[in-house]
């Protein structure tokens, strides 16, 4: 991709804010005005499951629709060369960062809708897509609209939505004359029970971090019944030492001393070593899992055994229903440098078009905006689908808080009090 002056630059954002430059569904092939082949650049980290084979299925019908455009081509898991450029989540926002710095971003990147979308937002590397959507996308959930507007602009295209719950093994489980745990006492009972077999409870990769995070986030579902406190916090209205998240802390913590989770969660990558021992049977559970891995975990799991999902259970005492925490799965923006913004957006029409929605539904995917079930859809799928409906917030936006409760979230999965999570918390709020 060109090189281009920060001059340049500006001047492109400022005529997408002020809407001087129209972006629409394109009338004419891209081709028909360019002196040369356009090829577009997209990064992504989720090659696991199901995503390539969606990303593929937008890729070659815009492909074929605008002839002399092309996405270009990296390796994933979807069999041969696929379109995308895909990258290890572990080191996706330093290579990004580095490419921006360069002033040689990807057209169109995914990102993570924590506090690093806010952060590139305020930094003017992307452009806004508020009058983009008014043409040729769906009408996206309202709640899922607001998680991508910042400043009264839209930022992001969510793809799709999920909800983060529990995998059990259902066989085993019928076995042993388990119920599905509705309490956290009852969740240490299946483990125990689990346990009396030579089996482990919960296996969890947490080297990455994020899924640590996410167990925060599953006790915050239920310590504040307002599912408010994360964003009044990000606002400045309440603590980080708020008594939610310090409880919320000091379950995980509990947990992890009453032995609810298999040994060496920090030493194993989400959907690796996890994956390996739900789907050898050596774990009688998973956690986090959602629509974004399903397939994933099917692959592993085959015939070995049935198995579905439930909730984290809520903490014994509680009287709140049972709920998942979820939000945006994969969302997509457009980068300020990038020379063929107007391509770019067209393609991601595609990723959400009718087809988008076929194919996000044929592989286990939740569309983020309202699109037809097929009777056919598993028991499965409904499920996630149900439990969509009240999944509550998973999200920190302020960047140095949700970095450092990542952090501190490991040292809990290695023994240490949850207080270290509410005391790194705060330390880093008040920078």
């Amino acid at each position: 991709m060109a090189r281009r002056t920060h001059g340049s630059t500006t001047r492109r954002r400022s005529a997408f804010v002020m809407g001087t430059v129209l972006v629409g569904t394109l009338a004419v092939t891209p081709a028909a005005n360019a002196q040369d082949p356009i090829e577009l650049e997209m990064w992504s980290w989720n090659n696991e499951g199901a995503y390539p084979l969606v990303h593929e299925d937008a890729i070659v019908r815009f492909e074929a629709d605008h002839p002399g455009v092309t996405v270009k081509r990296g390796q994933s898991n979807c069999g041969d060369a696929c379109g995308v450029i895909y990258l290890s989540f572990t080191d996706y926002l330093t290579r990004f960062r580095a490419a921006i710095a360069a002033d040689e971003p990807p057209c169109i990147a995914q990102i993570p809708w924590a506090g690093e979308f806010r952060d590139f937002v305020n930094s003017g590397e992307l452009i806004p897509l508020t009058q983009a959507i008014t043409t040729g996308f769906p009408a996206f959930f309202e709640p899922i609209v607001d998680a991508v507007s910042i400043g009264g602009e839209v930022w992001a295209i969510p793809l799709d939505v999920n909800t983060l719950q529990i995998a059990y093994n259902k066989t085993r489980f019928d076995e042993l004359g388990l119920e599905v745990p509705q309490t956290q006492g009852e969740l240490q009972a299946a483990v125990d029970a689990l346990g009396e077999q030579g089996l482990f409870g919960i296996a969890m990769g947490t080297r990455d971090r994020w899924s640590a995070g996410d167990l925060f986030f599953a006790q915050v579902a239920y310590t504040d019944g307002t599912n408010s406190k994360l964003a009044q916090a990000d606002a400045g209205e309440v603590g980080w030492d708020d008594p939610a998240f310090a409880a919320a802390a000091d379950n995980v913590a509990a947990m992890v001393a009453s032995g609810i989770f298999a040994p060496g969660a920090n030493s194993m990558d989400a959907f690796v070593g996890n994956l390996d021992l739900f789907a050898s049977g050596a774990a009688g559970m998973m956690y986090p899992v959602g629509n974004f891995v399903t397939a994933g975990v099917a692959d592993k799991v085959g015939d070995a055994f049935e198995w579905s999902l439930f909730p984290f259970p809520k903490p014994d005492g509680s009287t709140l229903d049972n709920r998942a925490t979820g939000g945006i799965a994969e969302m997509f923006v457009v980068t300020a440098d990038c020379a063929h913004q107007e391509e770019a957006i067209e393609f991601l029409r595609y990723l959400v078009d009718d087809g988008g929605g076929a194919a996000l539904v044929a592989n286990d995917f939740i569309p983020s905006w309202d699109f037809p079930v097929p009777a056919d859809k598993s028991e499965l799928y409904n499920n996630m689908v149900t439990a969509q409906a009240t999944a509550n917030s998973r999200v920190i936006y302020t960047t140095q808080v949700y970095a450092e409760l990542l952090n501190a979230m490991q040292g809990v999965m290695d023994g240490q009090p949850g207080s270290t999570v509410i005391e790194a918390m705060v330390s880093a709020g008040a920078q």
